[in-house]
């Protein structure tokens, strides 16, 4: 091996195992022999699988919260930003993490991991408090937070699946509240 892989690399690829093999994949054995690697090599980063767990979820985190709310902030115009919140939503993960599959196995992950299901819980609380901020700021209610999330939520799930139009949907259904 030429290259010494990082921390990030193994929770990078965690993702992608995650999104084609399930939470199965998310053991030191598994992703080693993926990444062509040993075990060593993951136990030199993660005390144990339940460490690697926990930083694959802070990791998403950081993501999928902190790191679109920080891109959006230099948009000055309020709906400009609810916008671009509804296109960035829209747009599949990097491939390197699973693509559009990635967050429906997050979620499915989550259904039989308690920590998984906490950090799902606060992701999307969240997510829908900076929504229902924006849409505040918009002169909409926050109520309609839950809703615009649902359909994220939703339409992430039908594009894992193939389901064609759910890139424009959300952003429509953005439109359609703006207008």
């Amino acid at each position: 091996m030429t290259n010494r892989l990082t921390k990030e690399d193994w929770i990078i690829e965690g993702f992608r195992a995650l999104s084609e093999l399930g939470s199965k994949a998310l053991k030191a054995e598994v992703l080693a022999r993926r990444m062509n690697s040993t075990k060593g090599s993951f136990y030199w980063h993660f005390k144990d699988v339940p460490s690697f767990h926990a930083a694959m979820l802070a990791h998403w985190r950081e993501k999928a919260v902190s790191d679109i709310i920080d891109a959006l902030s230099v948009i000055p115009e309020l709906q400009a930003r609810l916008r671009r919140l509804a296109t960035m939503a829209s747009e599949a993960a990097p491939e390197r993490y699973g693509g559009f599959a990635v967050e429906p196995a997050i979620r499915a992950w989550s259904l039989h991991e308690p920590l998984v299901a906490a950090g799902v819980v606060e992701v999307d609380r969240a997510r829908m408090a900076y929504l229902a901020e924006l849409l505040v700021s918009c002169d909409r209610p926050p109520e309609l937070a839950v809703l615009v999330y649902g359909a994220y939520v939703g339409l992430d799930d039908l594009a894992s699946r193939g389901t064609s139009g759910t890139v424009e949907a959300l952003s429509d259904l953005v439109e359609r509240i703006l207008a």
